[in-house]
Order: C-alpha cells, then structure tokens, then sequence
C-alpha cells in the first residue's frame, strides 16, 4: 500500500514544461486528459503541470516517432515494390 501511495505521489508531483511552440502547426494550447481530470498546456512558456500530465505528452510523442517511421518504412517498400514492378 506504501508503495502505491508513493508512487501516486511522484505522479502528482509538479514539474515545468515548455512546449515548442511556432506560427504553424504548434501554435496552440495543448489539452491533456488522464481518467477524467484534465489540463490545459500553453506553447511557448514555461509551465508548471502535474508529472503524469507530462508523462502522457512523452508517450504521445514516443507513439508519433513510431508512426512516422513505420510510415516511412512502408512508403520506402512499396517504392521499392513499385520499381521492381515496373
């Protein structure tokens, strides 16, 4: 139970974050949601959110980088494919 409770505590724990932000495509707020409680990230600044907030931003741009280079890996074969074709 200990152990839960600490852990619980590390996730609710604040930490600053800034966010990349341009004039394009990363220009606006980011909304987070775990389980119901929810926050609001602005760009460009330095802000203070809860760890697990931060958490789920990490494994969202972990699961990105996957999808971009299975992508890539899947566009490179099927030209590969195309030529061989041809």
């Amino acid at each position: 139970m200990k152990a839960q409770s600490t852990d619980q505590a590390y996730l609710e724990e604040y930490i600053a974050i800034k966010l990349f932000r341009d004039n394009d495509r990363y220009k606006d707020d980011v909304y987070v949601a775990i389980n119901g409680k929810n926050c609001v990230i602005k760009r460009g600044e330095w802000v203070k959110i809860k760890r697990k907030f931060a958490l789920v931003l990490d494994q969202s741009e972990i699961q990105d980088s996957k999808a971009a280079k299975l992508m890539e890996a899947e566009q490179n074969r099927f030209v590969a494919k195309s030529r061989g074709m041809g």
